[in-house]
């Protein structure tokens, strides 16, 4: 639902150039990175302000202690690989792993990091044990599949709780995508079809800042949808393919918590729902599916995007156990797996548009697909992958706590890890 970044997005990008030694500016960003990792110097000394706006300081003081918990301890700075005096990957050394980050920083001296992303760890001797003895560990609940594709059904290579169902947020846009690859290969539509913005949902993605009537084609919709979870892009298609054609899409796929998401509700439905009165939450809430699909057409027929309430979302987890979109991993690698199987050269495109994962690691597989999906007490990470060996995998993990707030990096990081493993 809402797209969040795992850590930040770098906010400041400088020019690149054949420079192969890093900057002074570089370096000593890099160096306080790594104070900052060994708790040697806070994040305010570290990090530019408008950094520090988007990610909470508090939160950043709690990043290092993580990274040890995970990777053992810090143990020195590694290769610095710039692409420009301001920008650059570099490597910190752990006890058990490499970790890569991306890095920009300021101009100007003190040279503080404007911009920086987790990109992945190398874990030495990693195991898939491990990576789901560290999954079972996590507050709340989690699941997770490896599922081998290319038989009859998806197999069950490894995994935690693999058929338990919990919310997933955006993953749920992968059966929208679903059913227009299945219309398209009908006949019924093209991809190049234009249709008009004819509605908006909250912030997330860019068409909700688009006028309406705007003509967009159906695969420039579909590619925003997956690739930044585009919202409006999301309402726009579901609206325009029929809700309840994606509800019978989850049936043909074999979804088994199918019920759960009927009726199928848009990201500006739930929204709604999730930040209205509690009177009517909780008239939603006791409804079934019948008085559910009149309550919407009812209270929820032309809902204002401008009157939802985003900062309900900050204050922590909100009825992510009773008002989101729910799915087991299994469940999820089968939408993977139709997708591969049964959805067209197009679909499996967009899906690769945002691999989900660093750049050095995509070169070591033939395709990923990936979608993702959030909120806070919520994630969910699902990819298709295949192998330089020409082997097909579904990889799915959720991770929900009602309770608190999810560790979004952390989890990126482990099931990172999960797909690494399948080289």
């Amino acid at each position: 639902m809402l797209k969040r970044l795992l850590f930040l997005l770098l906010v400041l990008i400088a020019a690149p150039v054949a420079a192969q030694e890093p900057s002074p500016a570089l370096r000593g960003g890099a160096e306080r990175i790594l104070a900052w990792l060994k708790g040697e110097a806070m994040p305010a000394d570290i990090f530019a302000a408008a950094f520090l706006a988007n990610v909470p300081e508090a939160q950043m003081r709690a990043v290092p202690a993580q990274f040890r918990s995970q990777y053992g301890a810090v143990r020195g700075l590694g290769r610095i690989a710039p692409s420009s005096p301001q920008s650059g990957a570099i490597q910190i050394d752990y006890e058990r792993a490499t970790v890569h980050m991306d890095l920009v920083v300021e101009p100007q001296p003190p040279y503080r990091a404007a911009g920086l992303l987790l990109t992945s760890a190398d874990m030495r001797g990693d195991t898939m044990d491990a990576v789901l003895t560290d999954i079972r560990a996590l507050p709340g609940q989690a699941s997770v599949a490896v599922a081998r594709l290319g038989g009859p059904a998806p197999v069950v290579t490894a995994g935690h709780a693999p058929d338990r169902a919990l919310a997933i947020g955006s993953a749920f846009k992968l059966w929208i995508l679903a059913e227009l690859s299945r219309q398209v290969r009908a006949g019924e539509r093209r991809w190049s079809d234009v249709v008009a913005i004819d509605r908006r949902s909250f912030a997330g993605g860019t068409l909700y800042a688009w006028p309406r009537g705007a003509p967009v084609t159906l695969h420039t919709l579909a590619s925003l949808m997956i690739s930044i979870s585009d919202n409006s892009a999301t309402d726009v298609l579901l609206h325009l393919l029929g809700r309840e054609a994606v509800e019978r899409m989850m049936a043909r796929i074999g979804v088994e918590a199918a019920a759960r998401n009927r009726p199928m509700l848009s990201t500006l439905e739930l929204a709604a729902i999730k930040t209205g009165p509690a009177a009517a939450l909780d008239r939603w809430l006791r409804a079934g599916e019948a008085e559910r699909r009149r309550i919407l057409a009812s209270d929820y027929a032309d809902p204002d995007a401008a009157g939802i309430d985003v900062s309900r979302f900050a204050g922590g987890p909100l009825s992510v156990d009773s008002v989101e979109w729910f799915a087991s991993p299994a469940d999820l690698a089968r939408t993977m797996d139709w997708l591969r199987a049964r959805g067209d050269e197009a679909a499996q495109a967009i899906l690769a548009i945002n691999p989900g994962l660093a750049p050095q690691m995509r070169g070591d597989f033939a395709y990923l697909g990936y979608k993702g999906g959030s909120e806070p007490g919520v994630i969910s990470l699902t990819w298709l992958v295949r192998t330089r060996a020409g082997a097909w995998f579904a990889v799915s993990g959720i991770w929900n706590n009602p309770a608190a707030p999810v560790e979004e990096a952390r989890f990126a990081g482990l099931m990172a890890r999960a797909v690494q493993l399948l080289r």
